[in-house]
């Protein structure tokens, strides 16, 4: 978009936590380098905090993930969607990586002459974005957004990684454990989880990130509420070692550059930590034939191993994770 001191640009990105997290590199970056734009970003009520935190210079509009991806399914709740996104005059529309059939209708139905987008053959609407960047087999979910961005918005250079640095952090230096995922099929067992912490306790200070429910956990380990945003980041930015599933507190901890061991689980390469990868231990099994089940555009949220289920998560022992976790917490 060469030539464009001022414009009006559409960012849609209305799913998890975790794309967003990914994709919040490409905002900050559009609004620094743009400081005349207008920027409008469509999100969804999990995400919308890290704008208000990080890039309090977009306007944001929020939606609930599941009403927007389902709106083609009721016209009259789609059709006033559209109207108001005319009604702001955009000039131009870039979509993330995993926008569905309704995002790309409605960049469409803008008014904005130039939409921009991923090439994603698997969305069916994915013809009606007149700009699209190609992915190669081997490149990530942010280098794909980044990559996107930068051929038609004039942003340069690597991608960084996303400053999370307005959240603050609590600085505890313990070993912080997240066992949640936005997928049950993600999620190395709880019990598992457990019986890591209480035995890091032992030698340790372990905090866990309360999920609701949990048993067993010993009066040694730490359990931590985090009912905000603003919580989740301070506690793993604060973090000696994070250790999760993939998921959106472990993009939260590679932004961070807070080192993680991570149970990968069925994801694809493509979501790996896209930030400090050296400070990451990825427990990944490649000798199973359905590894990764997870395709390479998107999640098949089902494990696919009908044998073996959950094989690829259910191989890490408790000691082998352990041994990993001790690992990265010695002084290099």
């Amino acid at each position: 978009m060469v030539g464009f001191a001022s414009m009006t640009l559409l960012v849609f990105k209305v799913n998890q936590l975790g794309d967003n997290v990914v994709y919040l590199p490409v905002v900050q970056s559009l609004v620094a380098g743009h400081p005349d734009w207008r920027i409008v970003v469509l999100t969804s009520p999990v995400a919308a905090r890290l704008y208000e935190v990080c890039c309090p210079q977009a306007e944001l509009i929020v939606f609930e993930t599941a009403v927007f991806n389902g709106a083609w399914r009721q016209p009259w709740s789609l059709m006033p969607m559209a109207a108001r996104l005319r009604g702001l005059k955009p000039d131009a529309c870039l979509l993330g990586d995993d926008q569905g059939n309704v995002a790309h209708l409605l960049a469409r139905l803008s008014g904005a002459k130039r939409c921009v987008g991923p090439q994603t053959p698997h969305v069916k609407l994915n013809f009606l974005i007149p700009y699209r960047v190609a992915v190669s087999e081997n490149m990530s979910v942010a280098d794909h957004n980044w990559t996107t961005a930068m051929t038609h918005f004039e942003l340069s250079g690597e991608m960084p990684a996303p400053d999370l640095s307005a959240f603050g952090s609590d600085e505890s230096g313990a070993i912080v454990i997240h066992a949640g995922a936005s997928r049950e099929y993600q999620r190395w067992p709880m019990k598992n989880f457990v019986e890591l912490a209480n035995r890091l306790a032992a030698t340790h200070k372990v905090r866990w990130i309360d999920q609701g429910g949990e048993t067993g956990l010993s009066d040694a380990v730490e359990r931590v509420k985090t009912d905000t945003l603003d919580e989740l980041v301070r506690a793993i930015a604060g973090a000696k070692v994070f250790v999760g599933n993939n998921s959106g507190p472990m993009h939260i901890a590679s932004g961070c550059g807070t080192p993680g061991v991570i149970l990968i689980g069925p994801s694809s390469p493509r979501w790996d930590p896209a930030w400090h990868r050296e400070r990451f231990e990825l427990l990944r099994e490649p000798r199973l034939s359905c590894q990764p089940c997870d395709l390479p555009t998107r999640p098949v949220n089902r494990c696919q191993n009908m044998q073996a289920p959950m094989a690829c998560l259910n191989r890490w022992s408790v000691d082998a994770v352990h041994e990993q976790v001790i690992k990265l917490c010695r002084p290099s």
